[in-house]
């Protein structure tokens, strides 16, 4: 089988991770896999790609070329979105051409997309070549609107050969709105060591996310600043990049000199988490939470705001981690933890159970299903390509 799956780019990001973690995993078992980025360009990958999955980019934005942009090539897209009842991405057009003859010069018999718009441009972009796509969501949709793509996404994900989320909500949201869908929970990897290792001084309160609004790094750093001075021996550490880091560079300087560090991005979780005492996010959504399964995987306690069931699914509260739904609660339960090492360690025993719980083997597994199921569907004499396809 020849699977092609196609992302905005691979700069970072748990959509991004899970995209490699998949084509990876494929490539191992046999298939042909493509990973086709929109806007890489010349960055290299956040993550390590195994050398049997090729890799093409896009090189958007750029000016679209004659055998990429034409007649031929935008006549079934046209005939798609106003079919489905979506004129507002006509203007989407011509990156969907050039998504079109990217995907089709890769030959792919199914192909796998990752992240909404992405998913929405590649879904257009496919219409009349007989190629089933899979759209693969990883957010919680049920409380994020994309705004003006909303009616475009229902309409255009019940075009999907299916769509395929990382729980079941979401999958849900999508069944009764007439898309084909599954919960396959992320394919995380376990740690490739699980013991622990502590610096037997400095205590350390980690997070690990994109530097964006929807994650509230905000709140954890006044948080902390409430209760660090009633602890002294503890250091708050923030991994990740984006677009708030000066905001939260003059908040950490306002709140908590030298007790809160902005870290960077990291490409190895697991170095950091194993020597983390707990871990903390307010996200106010997820779809998964790569990072809060990472954490839970190395033995680390989590202290989680409420931010719908896939969170709740990782996190069992007062099991191996608390999940609280005001800041004043965040405070409490950090405070509660940070000073009752007996606590946080029965929290962090029964934190490995994740490994059990979401293992990796079970959601490759659900893939392979999947995969096969579609396989077994292609047919020989059905058109898979339109007209336009001239490589």
């Amino acid at each position: 089988m020849r699977i092609t799956t196609v992302i905005s780019g691979l700069t970072g990001g748990g959509a991004e991770r899970v995209c490699v973690n998949l084509a990876n995993a494929w490539a191992v078992r046999g298939r042909h896999v493509t990973i086709l980025t929109v806007t890489q360009n010349s960055m290299e990958p956040a993550y390590c790609i195994d050398p049997r999955v090729e890799h093409r980019n896009i090189g958007w934005p750029r000016y679209a070329h004659s055998d990429e942009l034409n007649v031929i090539s935008t006549a079934p897209v046209l005939r798609g979105l106003l079919q489905a009842g979506c004129p507002e991405m006509v203007e989407q057009i011509p990156l969907i051409a050039v998504v079109r003859h990217a995907i089709l010069a890769t030959a792919p018999d199914v192909v796998v997309a990752h992240i909404d718009m992405t998913n929405l441009r590649v879904l257009a972009a496919m219409h009349e070549t007989g190629i089933p796509v899979i759209a693969c969501e990883h957010t919680d949709t049920s409380q994020v609107s994309i705004g003006q793509w909303q009616n475009a996404r229902e309409a255009l994900y019940r075009r999907a050969r299916d769509v395929v989320a990382s729980h079941s909500t979401i999958a849900d949201w999508f069944t009764r709105r007439g898309a084909v869908a599954f919960a396959i929970p992320n394919p995380l990897f376990a740690p490739p060591q699980l013991s622990i290792e502590r610096n037997g001084y400095r205590h350390r309160l980690v997070t690990l996310a994109r530097l964006s609004p929807e994650k509230r790094i905000d709140l954890l750093i006044q948080a902390f600043a409430k209760i660090a001075g009633n602890f002294p021996e503890w250091d708050f550490e923030i991994y990740g990049v984006g677009p708030l880091r000066a905001l939260l560079a003059r908040l950490v300087d306002e709140l908590a000199p030298g007790r809160v560090r902005l870290c960077g991005f990291t490409t190895d979780p697991y170095s950091i988490l194993r020597g983390a005492d707990l871990f903390a996010s307010a996200s106010w959504v997820e779809g998964f939470g790569n990072a809060i399964w990472e954490a839970l995987a190395c033995g680390v306690p989590v202290v989680a705001m409420d931010c719908g069931a896939p969170v709740r699914s990782l996190v069992r509260n007062g099991v191996d981690g608390i999940i609280v739904r005001t800041k004043g609660a965040l405070v409490e339960a950090l405070r509660s933890l940070m000073g009752d090492e007996g606590l946080r360690k029965a929290l962090a025993a029964r934190a490995l159970e994740v490994l059990t719980r979401f293992p990796v083997e079970a959601s490759l597994q659900s893939w392979d299903a999947l995969l096969n199921d579609v396989s077994l569907n292609l047919s020989d004499s059905s058109p898979r390509y339109g007209a336009d396809r001239m490589i």
